[in-house]
């Protein structure tokens, strides 16, 4: 038998890893982290050192992430962990 019941490869489909980064794995991604003065973005590229970003808003961190994911790159939300 195929499909969600099948639990020959050790988990449930519908688990996660507790660590959302093993998701993301090599590919290019950016992690939000709250913080006291507002967002903090730090954007992972493949081949590049990573980018920090600073907002102070809520609007501010809604408009860079949305940029980024238009970019095609993958969004880690730490503040909800």
């Amino acid at each position: 038998m195929s499909g969600p019941r099948d639990l020959r490869r050790g988990r449930k489909p519908f688990e996660r890893p507790a660590d959302m980064k093993e998701i993301v794995g090599a590919r290019s991604h950016y992690i939000i982290t709250a913080s006291a003065a507002g967002w903090t973005i730090t954007v992972n590229r493949r081949g590049q050192l990573p980018a920090t970003q600073h907002c102070a808003t809520e609007g501010e961190m809604r408009r860079a992430t949305r940029q980024l994911s238009d970019d095609g790159l993958i969004g880690v939300n730490e503040s909800c962990r």
